[in-house]
């Protein structure tokens, strides 16, 4: 018996690689065919993804990709609590659909219907739209007299023919419903001021009332429709798609969860019910097995490209220089630029003040940034009364206000709130170190970081790439 269970084993084993063989082979872990055209045929209908990369050059960049995964997996970046946790939560949302519980959002839905029903208590749902003429909380009698007066003219008016919708949208203070015509979401007793709901409650459909008094004014209301609440086997889907809008497939999943665990008497935890659930599941379903495997293993390497390249080519100051100096020949420029602020102020005098503290500042701190707070600190304690710009590093015809009062070329748009405007700076024949060319060179910096990277773990884990096998991707 024992030979024959291992030789199934075996058949099994042998049939699994046949149907879905293994495309490459990165520090001891197989790649399968499935899983690689998963990744390749997912991200080939991104916009600007990889439109241009052949399976081939596509297989190149994934072995980068998974190399990265097995040096992340060897830092231990996998045990990190922060990190499993945050997997973990992602994995539970993936797993949702497998746990909702058709029973429990039907005794929600029914119970709602119920609720409705009881307050309903035999009354038709109300569907109306209604122009509102406002009147004040504390309105004398005359400002009354005249809201009733212009009521009675839009009711008068529509007696004689006037389109509901139009005249609404043209004269109803009730702004919030005016733009759609005076609509009002469908409603039910218990629902309206009570002399409003006594009021509507006798109008039949398409009837027009006269103008009915509640606490913000007058109403002149007409009937869309009314009718009794439909049976709940008519009602049941809108009811449950309002309520997977509002998250019932996740309580309904949470609820299951919750009685599983009260079943086993303790001996199982919500994660091993959901640990359960994931590996029921992934054998069957490869789009679930690899969207998971996908998020694991982008949050390691999100984490490590961090520490490996993006955070050096964001804050290492001293590479990121010597980086430039080497390569300066790279940033040079075929015409000039300003580099400086642009200021404006309110008033003359302000203007003077901002315009030699701008200056003193530049000329101090050739390489400061932003000077939006120490402006704030300086100038607007009390008032908005100064504005400055981000440092500026560009060239004619990249911003009008520089164009205007520096290079002196063109008209910058006016500013009546800040009449007052000038460019504080200087112009530059090239960069004067990397700070002016700063995103150019952490791009490039960067770059130089993830190629030499990818060179040291090429040379670092054992991989192979099965030639043969991924030339039948997408063509098996």
């Amino acid at each position: 018996m024992k030979k024959q269970l291992i030789f199934l084993f075996a058949a099994v084993s042998l049939g699994a690689f046949a149907q879905d063989p293994v495309v490459m082979t990165v520090n001891g872990k197989d790649v399968t065919r499935s899983e690689f055209e998963y990744s390749y045929n997912k991200n080939r209908d991104v916009e600007g993804a990889v439109e241009q990369k052949s399976v081939e050059e596509y297989a190149e960049m994934y072995l980068n990709y998974k190399l990265k995964v097995a040096a992340a997996e060897d830092a231990n970046l996998d045990t990190v609590s922060s990190m499993k946790k945050e997997f973990l939560s992602y994995r539970d949302i993936q797993l949702t659909p497998y746990l909702v519980d058709e029973e429990f959002i039907d005794s929600v839905a029914r119970a709602i219907y119920d609720r409705q029903a009881k307050q309903l208590n035999g009354q038709d749902i109300l569907t109306m739209q209604h122009i509102q003429i406002l009147v004040p909380s504390n309105g004398t009698q005359d400002v009354k007299d005249a809201a009733l007066s212009r009521a009675d003219s839009i009711y008068n008016a529509l007696q004689a023919g006037a389109d509901f919708d139009a005249l609404a949208q043209k004269v109803s203070e009730n702004r919030n419903t005016a733009r759609y015509g005076g609509r009002l979401a469908p409603v039910g007793p218990g629902m309206l001021p009570k002399d409003f709901e006594t009021a509507v409650y006798k109008l039949q459909k398409d009837e027009i009332s006269k103008p009915i008094e509640t606490p913000d004014g007058y109403h002149v209301v007409k009937m869309l429709n009314r009718a009794p609440l439909p049976p709940y086997s008519q009602e049941k889907d809108a009811i449950v798609t309002y309520l997977k809008q509002q998250g019932i497939e996740e309580a309904s999943a949470d609820n299951r969860i919750q009685k599983i665990v009260a079943q086993s008497g303790g001996t199982l935890t919500r994660e091993a019910v959901l640990d359960s659930v994931m590996h029921a599941h992934v054998g069957t379903d490869n789009d679930l097995k690899y969207l998971i495997a996908e998020y694991h293993d982008g949050l390691l390497l999100y984490e490590l490209s961090q520490r490996e390249v993006w955070t050096p080519a964001r804050e290492d100051e001293a590479a990121l220089t010597n980086y430039y100096n080497s390569h300066k020949a790279n940033y040079a420029w075929k015409e000039p630029r300003f580099k400086g602020y642009v200021i404006q102020a309110k008033d003359k005098k302000t203007f003077n003040a901002l315009k030699k503290y701008v200056k003193k500042y530049a000329k101090t701190n050739p390489d400061g940034t932003d000077l939006t707070n120490l402006v704030k600190e300086e100038f607007n304690k009390e008032n908005l009364v100064a504005k400055v710009s981000r440092k500026l590093v560009v060239k004619a015809g990249a911003n009008k206000y520089v164009d205007q009062y520096f290079f002196k070329q063109g008209t910058a748009p006016e500013t009546p709130d800040f009449p007052f405007t000038t460019a504080v700076g200087r112009k530059l024949k090239a960069p004067s170190s990397y700070l002016d060319v700063k995103e150019a060179v952490q791009a490039d910096y960067q770059e130089t970081l993830e190629k030499e990277w990818v060179e040291r773990l090429r040379a670092r884990y054992p991989y192979t790439i099965n030639k043969d096998v991924l030339s039948t991707v997408n063509n098996h």
